[in-house]
């Protein structure tokens, strides 16, 4: 259904119809600004999804009767939609965003798939309140945590006997708020994060032990500035699901100069996009050093990429930019990530050195402060887009470092181990030999005290 209502812009008096295309969600923001003055007129509607009607407010503009509009906006919640215009130029643009996208799907299911992850996210959002209490009383180790977990999953599968039980119903917040949204390809092969269990069980603890030895590395703060992203996630993500929607899409089916978003602005994005580079940038320790694991057999020994970088410890040492040079897509725990970022762009939004226009969405940037005379551009969505990746890759990081978690009660002797880790121990162990788990504690100490 397509519903148009008028806006008068409060400062030069111009009149912008907004033809807005009604989806799945119950309310979303709309970002609109003056054709004439460029004066932001952005608001939001409510959709009776239950009960029929629309309720749009405005800043800077006033709602007024049908009438001969200076300019036209065509909005969705969902879908990138055709960039603002002069509305005579527009009056041709007939056909909706969501028939448009229809045609553009990858495959014959991901228009579906897409309205489920939509219905997805809005769903995590509407738990989210209790889904951080569960996560705050966690972090506080709270006595009431138990309670909290079995009011919100049932607690035939999550009785919380011990903390490894304690830490997979905490886990259930990620697998269903967010995963299955965004990263499914985690539920899909949940075998690929359970293989970390199998890399070599000496070289996995010394990893545990060298982030538990650093500030801000330690396994709890990173899960900390995990949770704190989703945080920060929840409260944007209907902002950036017309660029969601751009992955469901096939590669060339869409025009960046033609097509734009209209519930976001480079200002209501851009902090998140800040936030999400600076935790990945400190997360990737993870993917990085299993890399060295499962390829180099050393936790500690880096692919030689950069003359100056030889162990994890030099790798700390790095800039959050040249951190990312080691995403590689040849090594498997960074490949699955399918990081896309622009370190030129982020900085010159630290240096102050970036400015967007609002009707056309061009972000302009300067990618080398010494240099002023050389500019570069990018589209909103595509920048959009990159933090949506960047989110993604977080999932899947968080999908690690909920095994090393395991593996580390597993090695405080607080949960037994695997079965198919026990399998390839030695049929015989000495009481006074170090234990195979590679805790570093004699095998009576740990595993064989019982």
């Amino acid at each position: 259904m397509v519903f148009n209502t008028f806006i008068k812009c409060q400062v030069c008096r111009s009149i912008t119809r907004v033809r807005l295309q009604v989806g799945w969600q119950e309310e979303h923001p709309i970002v609109v600004a003056c054709g004439k003055c460029g004066t932001s007129l952005s608001g939001s509607v409510k959709i009776g999804q239950d009960r029929p009607g629309l309720k749009f407010s405005f800043d800077n503009a006033d709602e007024i009767p049908d009438a001969e509009a200076d300019y036209m906006v065509e909005c969705s919640g969902e879908f990138p939609t055709v960039k603002q215009g002069k509305a005579a130029e527009l009056e041709e643009v007939v056909i909706t965003p969501f028939i448009r996208y229809m045609n553009r799907m990858k495959t014959d299911d991901s228009y579906e798939q897409f309205g489920k992850a939509v219905s997805q996210l809005n769903a995590t959002e509407k738990k989210w309140k209790s889904y951080k209490r569960i996560i705050d009383l966690f972090r506080s180790n709270s006595e009431y945590l138990v309670q909290e977990i079995q009011k919100e999953f049932s607690g035939q599968y999550f009785q919380c006997r011990d903390e490894s039980e304690v830490l997979r119903a905490v886990h259930m917040i990620e697998v269903h708020g967010f995963y299955s949204a965004l990263k499914k390809d985690i539920l899909d092969n949940p075998s690929f994060s359970a293989g970390i269990m199998k890399l070599d069980s000496v070289q996995l603890k010394s990893l545990v032990d060298f982030l538990n030895s650093h500030d801000g590395y330690h396994l709890e703060e990173l899960q900390d500035l995990i949770y704190k992203v989703y945080d920060d996630f929840i409260k944007i993500y209907q902002r950036l699901i017309p660029a969601l929607a751009l992955q469901y899409c096939k590669d060339d089916s869409f025009d960046f100069e033609v097509e734009g978003s209209t519930t976001s602005s480079f200002d209501s994005v851009k902090q998140f996009y800040l936030d999400v580079y600076e935790a990945l940038g400190n997360l990737l320790v993870i993917p990085v050093a299993l890399n060295n694991i499962k390829y180099r057999a050393d936790a500690n020994s880096m692919n030689p990429l950069e003359k100056n970088v030889s162990s994890l410890e030099d790798y700390l040492k790095l800039p959050k930019a040249s951190r990312y040079h080691f995403c590689l897509n040849t090594e498997v725990y960074t490949d699955f990530l399918d990081v896309v970022v622009n370190a030129k762009l982020r900085n010159a939004i630290g240096h102050n050195d970036v400015e967007c226009d609002a009707v056309s969405q061009v972000i302009t940037y300067i990618p080398n402060p010494k240099d002023r005379t050389i500019k570069k551009t990018e589209y909103l969505l595509e920048f959009e887009n990159e933090a949506m990746h960047m989110f993604q890759a977080l999932l899947g990081v968080s999908e690690y470092l909920y095994r090393l978690r395991e593996l580390s009660l597993m090695y405080d002797g607080k949960i037994p181990l695997m079965v198919q880790e026990r399998a390839n121990w030695p049929k015989k162990i000495g009481r006074n030999d170090p234990c195979p788990c590679g805790s570093g504690k004699k095998y009576k100490f740990c595993h064989g005290k019982n």
